[in-house]
């Protein structure tokens, strides 16, 4: 009896399984990249990046207001002939200037932030969390995106007998993208701090304490 011998695979056939196999791999990493390892390192950096951003923000805040700003650069309350206040209002200009030069600067400390970057292990990028703390660091880039955004916020608390208690609250926002193997990711910051405060003697008008009135004086730049 007389055997047909299998016909050997051309090499044309061996090439089109080798590429497919490689383009398999390829995709298979990509994919344990992007839905295995950066749900990990986000993980790992997002409160990095956000106690970074807030200290950045911090300390231009600092460096902005320290020995320099008061509650009456801020806030001008007038009074009618009884001592009875009649309006609170902001005092434009002062506000302006301070706010200009704190996003500045605020984004400027953002910007060394980012070249610095954020440093995880490279146990990180094998997508275990066992090892997530294991192998030297690697720094991952950061960059700040958008515009740093500034709004104010007021709050009038009792203070005692005819006395109520005004702060002045500033709030930034700023973005950074985390660059991550296959991806970037945003995280968002929000930081609050209280810039001003005063006590009012007097009654404060219904208008200023049962609205946003004096909130969106206060948010002048555009």
């Amino acid at each position: 009896m007389l055997y047909k011998s299998k016909p050997k695979r051309s090499k044309k056939a061996k090439l089109i399984i080798i590429l497919l196999s490689f383009i398999l791999i390829i995709v298979a990493i990509l994919l344990y990249l992007n839905y295995i390892v950066n749900p990990l390192i986000i993980d790992l950096t997002q409160s990095k990046v956000r106690s970074m951003t807030q200290r950045s923000i911090g300390i231009a805040v600092y460096e902005t207001l320290k020995n320099r700003v008061t509650y009456d650069d801020l806030i001008e309350i007038t009074r009618n002939d009884a001592g009875d206040i009649v309006m609170i209002s902001s005092k434009a200009v002062e506000i302006n200037v301070l706010t200009r030069e704190l996003l500045d600067l605020a984004q400027k400390n953002l910007d060394t932030m980012g070249a610095e970057g954020v440093g995880v292990n490279l146990g990180s990028f094998t997508g275990l969390p066992v090892l997530a703390n294991v192998g030297p660091e690697i720094n991952l880039k950061l960059s700040p995106i958008g515009t740093i955004s500034a709004s104010f916020r007021s709050e009038f608390v009792e203070a005692g007998i005819n006395q109520t208690n005004h702060r002045i609250f500033l709030e930034i926002k700023s973005n950074v993208n985390v660059v991550l193997p296959t991806a970037t990711q945003t995280v968002t910051t929000t930081t609050e701090l209280m810039i001003a405060e005063s006590i009012i003697v007097g009654k404060i008008p219904d208008t200023y304490l049962n609205s946003n009135h004096l909130d969106e004086m206060l948010d002048l730049i555009p």
